[in-house]
């Protein structure tokens, strides 16, 4: 922990400069197909989700729990149909490729500064009023961590993830995820995965974790310029296909 903490304060001086699009991409209202496919998967939720509070409360007896899975079930439902109504679609500013098709993006024309992620590049953006442009520092809450998707063919910096001072050893990363929630209906499901290979300097090491969701890995950084220098480094593999 000694060591994370000490990352967020270490001052930077390395060689990436983080590329940000200079201008947002103006969003187009959804085609009609696309509005009646996203409603019909927010339907899906209401019934899943909904549908599954209200069973484990009818099978324990619990009135309570019962009713309160048919109300989010409603209100899900009813976010559904908001969502089909307002839908738009974006395109990248890095990538230039669309966003919001996707079931687990939902861009709106009354969003306001919500933080979604670009599905192809992975670089983390901000729809906000009919825009879509790229999220910066000043976008940052009071997040003490930052959580980003590690892409099919990522790579790391070539240099200390923390100060950007010359390597001299590489850790793996490894993590051992317990779906809890699967404890509900008398199963476990366990997700294992590593990553090799995260670069650092002597004085520094263990700063970046490697986290499970869902099958898909994350990288948790305790500081958001450190983060973004990792996706920036993949960005430039992901659209020229040579490292940095």
């Amino acid at each position: 922990m000694e060591a994370v903490q000490q990352a967020t304060t270490d001052v930077y001086h390395g060689n990436i400069v983080p590329y940000y699009p200079p201008a947002p991409t103006i969003m187009t209202s959804a085609p009609v197909g696309t509005r009646v496919k996203k409603f019909f998967q927010m339907m899906v939720a209401a019934l899943l989700i909904g549908g599954f509070i209200a069973a484990i409360g009818q099978g324990a007896g619990w009135t309570w729990l019962f009713w309160t899975g048919i109300v989010i079930g409603f209100l899900v439902f009813v976010n559904g149909i908001y969502t089909a109504l307002t839908l738009r679609l974006g395109t990248c500013p890095y990538c230039h490729q669309e966003v919001g098709r996707t079931s687990d993006v939902n861009l709106n024309s009354g969003d306001d500064n919500l933080q979604v992620e670009c599905n192809i590049c992975c670089s983390w953006l901000v729809s906000n009023k009919g825009e879509l442009r790229a999220f910066t520092k000043a976008d940052v809450k009071e997040n003490t961590e930052f959580k980003c998707k590690v892409m099919e063919r990522s790579t790391w910096p070539n240099e200390c993830l923390v100060c950007g001072a010359p390597p001299t050893r590489y850790i793996e990363l490894k993590n051992t995820n317990v779906n809890a929630g699967m404890l509900l209906v008398g199963k476990v499901s366990v997700s294992w995965g590593s990553l090799k290979n995260a670069p650092y300097c002597d004085q520094h090491m263990d700063a970046v974790k490697l986290k499970i969701e869902h099958k898909t890995m994350y990288l948790i950084f305790p500081d958001y310029d450190m983060m973004k220098r990792y996706q920036h480094v993949n960005y430039h593999l992901f659209m020229t296909g040579k490292h940095l």
